[in-house]
């Protein structure tokens, strides 16, 4: 992907299908680096956070109560950022209640996704100007589950008559 700050004056096209292969091939390689990179330092990571608990964070750890098991560095960071937060550090506040899931918004999102997928399995979700027409004057209304029950279910008008009916005069 060219850079978008860069010139597109410097793009050099594809002259022959060899070079094409060759640029693929290229690409294909570096993608697969970057890959392996990503990989190796998130298995870095997720070692670092497995790991015994550092002293400075033990110690935090053994006077809050964890069980010397439980006592990791992701735990200790996770327990440095409640001190944070009950400090009144609205953003280590914020992070905490998004990793333990307890974020409204994404809730509500989350539910609203669910109930598209939903409505799209049963074969009811119809989006605006629905599949089998293109004229785009449908509108459709999907209602997320609330935990009240089903709401009801889209109501599409049918399409205005062209004035125009088949042959055997069934419209």
């Amino acid at each position: 992907m060219a850079n978008p700050k860069g010139n597109p004056q410097n793009l050099k096209p594809v002259r022959t299908k060899k070079e094409a292969k060759k640029r693929g091939a290229a690409g294909g390689k570096k993608s697969g680096e970057t890959r392996r990179k990503k990989r190796d330092v998130q298995q870095a990571i997720k070692w670092m956070f497995e790991a015994p608990a550092v002293i400075p964070l033990d110690n935090t750890l053994k006077s809050v109560g964890v069980d010397e098991e439980d006592r990791t560095n992701l735990t200790g960071i996770i327990v440095g950022m409640a001190i944070q937060a009950a400090k009144g550090d609205a953003s280590a506040f914020r992070a905490l209640c998004d990793y333990g899931g307890f974020n409204p918004d994404k809730k509500q999102r989350d539910k609203e996704s669910e109930a598209r997928i939903r409505k799209m399995d049963e074969g009811s979700y119809l989006p605006a100007g629905g599949a089998d027409d293109n004229d785009g004057d449908d509108v459709v209304v999907v209602l997320p589950d609330n935990g009240r029950g089903d709401g009801p279910e889209p109501v599409r008008e049918p399409p205005e008559s062209t004035g125009k009916e088949d042959e055997d005069g069934d419209g």
